[in-house]
């Protein structure tokens, strides 16, 4: 009998499947993720992991777990598993496309919304008893409409991101390691400068890799408009938080919205969360109940497959590890 871990809770419906295959399935089910401790502790024995975001699943967790076959992720990106060492020891990866990108995405614009509209700021103030009289200069927002738009990395996620952009009469560039068609009226720019330079609300959709780290530090805050806002769902280290910080205090750009963060949660007392200008989520982009349940099935599906002896049908390495997978079919 296969064993399977799950390292956070899921959908009742998704544990059912689970346990319907046959396999042994342990979910953990305390509120806070398994410490890097527990998790090495608790994969002695497994055949499949089915993994999230808060587990750093790297060369010395793979190597505590002799017989593991699979890890699927519960989410698009898997920058917390270390892909060269699964591909090193022959399991199998795998995510969960397409299916997160709409809410994704719905989110990345309502958070744009909130900053241009200041529905982050005033509200507050209207709780705190200071709506005063009409002043015709007074809480002043900015237009969505007929501004410009720099979307950073245009995948499914920027893609739906320039959709939700062309309704609200946008224009519409994007910064792309390739060139794509162009879609929903959206402009290829051949450089983050460029698109740094030239838009009001620059949107960040590219994944984390070595290159992208701290890609949003000092400089490129100084080449922003002023009056530009910046939109961070795709991680949190892509952004130089210290750097963010001084281009809000200082000016460089007006605001910034962010749904990661370094680290996840943000501690209560870091400097970000002290101003009115910048807002922050709970990495919370892809959930709607709708999404994650997809997402949950889409990972059981994945490790089913993989513990099965098959090949997961989103598996992202099968190419590189053809030659020495765990799994035999």
């Amino acid at each position: 009998m296969p064993k399977i871990l799950v390292t956070r809770r899921t959908f009742p419906e998704a544990a059912e499947v689970l346990r319907a295959s046959g396999a042994e399935v342990v979910i953990w089910e305390d509120a806070d993720a398994p410490s890097h401790e527990d998790l090495i502790a608790a994969v002695a024995d497994i055949d499949g992991l089915y993994a999230h975001i808060t587990n750093q699943v790297n060369a010395e967790v793979m190597d505590a777990a002799p017989n593991l076959k699979v890890i699927a992720e519960f989410g698009v990106g898997y920058d917390n598993i270390e892909i060269a060492a699964a591909n090193e020891r022959g399991i199998a990866v795998c995510n969960t496309p397409g299916i997160l990108s709409e809410s994704t995405a719905d989110e990345a614009f309502a958070l744009l919304a909130s900053m241009a509209r200041r529905t982050n700021d005033l509200p507050a103030m209207v709780k705190r008893g200071e709506w005063g009289d009409f002043d015709p200069l007074g809480y002043l927002a900015t237009d969505i409409h007929h501004k410009t738009l720099g979307i950073v990395g245009m995948g499914s996620i920027g893609s739906e991101m320039a959709k939700r952009a062309a309704g609200f009469n946008m224009n519409v560039l994007y910064y792309n390691r390739n060139r794509r068609d162009e879609e929903f009226g959206a402009t290829y720019v051949d450089s983050l400068e460029k698109i740094l330079e030239r838009s009001d609300y620059v949107s960040l959709h590219n994944p984390l890799t070595p290159e992208t780290t701290n890609m949003m530090s000092t400089d490129q805050f100084k080449l922003m408009k002023k009056s530009a806002i910046l939109i961070n769902t795709t991680r949190g280290p892509v952004v130089d938080q210290d750097a963010l910080y001084e281009a809000l205090v200082s000016g460089d750009i007006a605001g910034a919205a962010l749904d990661v963060t370094v680290p996840e949660p943000i501690p209560a007392d870091h400097p970000l969360l002290t101003l009115d200008n910048c807002l922050i989520m709970p990495h919370v982009a892809s959930a709607t109940g709708d999404t994650r349940m997809k997402m949950a099935m889409m990972s059981v599906e994945n490790v089913l497959a993989g513990v099965a002896g098959d090949w997961p049908p989103y598996c992202v390495n099968q190419t590189e590890i053809a030659g020495n997978a765990r799994i035999k079919s």
